[in-house]
């Protein structure tokens, strides 16, 4: 599973972030090779009134078991299951 960290800009209004603010995201995709996904991510982000796109780390996590953080945990079995989840961090990045 590739894990990817990076930030991101809202691009539309509501109650919970404010749009053109950027925030931090991770991000778990089934496929290992990010090359391949960009698009797909990028596709994924902006459906989610994501854009500006900012990668600033990946790598590959072999499973569930290094992960400690309970909405974390959830992203990657939703991955497991869809492909692709995202978790954004509330706060300004």
């Amino acid at each position: 599973m590739l894990i990817i960290n990076g930030s991101a800009e809202f691009m539309s209004e509501n109650s919970e972030y404010v749009q053109g603010s950027r925030y931090a995201f991770n991000m778990f995709v089934k496929s290992d090779n990010l090359n391949d996904q960009l698009k797909e991510i990028e596709a994924y982000l902006v459906k989610r009134n994501w854009d500006n796109i900012e990668i600033t780390e990946n790598g590959l996590i072999e499973n569930i078991e290094g992960i400690q953080h309970t909405v974390l945990i959830s992203a990657f079995k939703k991955a497991e299951e869809e492909g692709l989840a995202v978790v954004i961090h509330n706060n300004d990045a």
